[in-house]
């Protein structure tokens, strides 16, 4: 599958899943809701290559909840048969 309806379904399943359940878990009604997009994704050149997802966050977050987020998008990924690494780069963009 190309990396642009990985990307798509990604942003989707970011959309759909794993933003109204943050939050609904983090965010009170006073507070400012989050919003997850990817930016791009990317396939690294080491052996084996490791995955690259670009995604940002707002208002940025910091601390344990990335790393679940993290477990998420990993586990989702796998639903493409990408079993390599996969690094998640928070509120960044790729240097090449």
């Amino acid at each position: 599958m190309n990396i642009e309806k990985i990307h798509e379904y990604l942003q989707h399943y970011l959309d759909y899943v794993i933003t109204p359940r943050i939050n609904k878990e983090l965010v009170g009604n006073e507070d400012t809701p989050i919003t997850l997009s990817v930016y791009t994704l990317r396939m690294g050149s080491y052996n084996p290559p490791i995955f690259h997802a670009f995604i940002d966050i707002d208002p940025n977050w910091k601390g344990s909840m990335l790393k679940n987020l993290e477990k998420d998008i990993e586990n989702f990924m796998k639903i493409f048969s990408i079993d390599n690494k996969v690094k998640v780069h928070w509120n960044k963009r790729p240097a090449f």
